[in-house]
């Protein structure tokens, strides 16, 4: 066999395998939450914001150690966070005391559900939100009016690594 036809033959093998690939490929369906527009993220000294809700992006500190908070964390280091690819997950101080120690449970160790441990995740009050929990994740949001495991776990899986920096700390 003619050693041009057979390497033609496999490129055009190769080229329609690829395109094959591309076409049968379904995309992916949209992230849960609802999607922000892009607000920047320069990094700064200090920020001070003063929304209902946690900004998804924009101007930001030094990011918080990722864990749980008892005391509300500032929001301009908080996106700092968000950038890094990170889940932050705020709460109204007035949402019942089962659904909050439900939520430590299911994203801080030990781990309530045993096939889901994220490890990028802040969880703190937030007194300015307007709903009970607040899921922040780049240019991302979700807001709860109560508690709901399969939403936040869908959400976290979803949107966790889904940012600028997502490899970084």
């Amino acid at each position: 066999m003619n050693p041009k036809f057979l390497y033609g033959f496999i490129g055009i093998l190769l080229v329609g395998f690829a395109a094959l690939v591309v076409v049968s490929k379904q995309s992916e369906p949209p992230r849960p939450g609802i999607a922000h527009t892009d607000e920047g993220r320069k990094h700064v000294e200090r920020k001070d914001y003063s929304d209902n809700e946690l900004p998804t992006s924009g101007d930001h500190a030094s990011p918080v150690a990722w864990g749980v908070y008892e005391t509300q964390q500032r929001d301009d280091q908080l996106i700092h966070n968000l950038e890094h690819g990170g889940i932050v997950v705020t709460y109204r101080p007035d949402i019942p005391s089962s659904q909050l120690n439900d939520l430590k449970r299911l994203v801080s160790k030990p781990y309530s559900e045993p096939k889901f441990a994220p490890t990028k995740i802040v969880l703190a009050p937030r007194p300015a939100n307007e709903e009970s929990i607040v899921l922040s994740s780049w240019q991302r949001s979700q807001s709860l009016d109560t508690y709901d495991k399969d939403l936040v776990i869908n959400y976290v899986k979803r949107n966790l690594g889904k940012s600028p920096e997502p490899l970084a700390g």
